[in-house]
């Protein structure tokens, strides 16, 4: 009886120890794998996080970088509009004299004859005792001589046949231009004067008219290549200006 007690005994010994040990079997495999899936999320949501930390850091970075190269260029642009205001303010002051001489002057667009002397003001052309200024801007005859005027001398006067010749070479070189000189009239039919008053001699040279019937204030001159003519005085062309050469 005690032998088989024992025997009974032992077999619930061995069957409540089964009974552990397959409690214990059964619940290990379901805690290791939990374990790896939770790993596996927690990395992910780390690794979603810095992609998207990455991802705006990087926004801001070409953001800042735009707006650095829109500044560089907005600030170079206003350093050269600086610039012009400069520019403008000299345009708008009142003509000097040499500002008027680069208006009237053209030298470089003729074929010059003459010679460029120290003792005349630049751009103006030497010849015998006379200096020579021929504008390059249309004018009227009165405007013409307004200019020669603040430049200390007056449209052109012809005394001898060697001028003419001199004046008639400057002219040449531009067929297609016309220059007032310093002959005029006061009313049609009138004689014609010079600037300083005295008489034309038509000894000289002769004034071809170009006097129409709807118009016959002509009373004003110009030279055109080698002929010289009578003209309305409002017409625009280039002028000759003519001071005394200075020793």
């Amino acid at each position: 009886m005690a032998y088989r007690s024992d025997l009974e005994n032992l077999d619930e010994d061995g069957y409540t120890q089964l009974q552990f040990s397959s409690r214990g079997i059964t619940r290990r495999p379901v805690s290791s794998e939990k374990g790896p899936c939770a790993a596996s999320l927690s990395w992910r949501s780390i690794a979603v996080t810095l992609g998207i930390l990455c991802l705006v850091i990087l926004v801001i970075a070409i953001v800042l970088g735009t707006m650095g190269i829109w500044r560089s260029n907005s600030g170079s642009n206003s350093l050269k509009n600086d610039n012009f205001p400069s520019r403008n303010k000299e345009n708008h002051n009142q003509p000097t004299q040499s500002s008027l001489e680069e208006t009237v002057d053209s030298p470089k667009a003729l074929t010059t004859t003459g010679v460029l002397s120290s003792s005349c003001p630049p751009n103006w052309i030497a010849h015998e005792s006379s200096c020579y200024l021929f504008g390059t801007s249309l004018n009227s005859w009165n405007e013409n001589k307004r200019q020669c005027s603040q430049l200390d001398s007056y449209l052109l006067k012809i005394d001898s046949s060697k001028e003419l010749e001199f004046i008639t070479k400057q002219v040449s070189s531009q067929p297609d231009n016309s220059f007032w000189i310093g002959l005029s009239r006061a009313q049609a039919e009138g004689p014609w004067l010079w600037e300083d008053g005295s008489k034309f001699s038509p000894n000289l040279f002769q004034i071809r008219s170009t006097v129409t019937q709807e118009n016959s204030s002509h009373n004003c001159v110009w030279i055109h290549v080698s002929i010289i003519y009578d003209q309305h005085c409002n017409m625009p062309s280039y002028g000759i200006c003519e001071k005394k050469l200075v020793k």
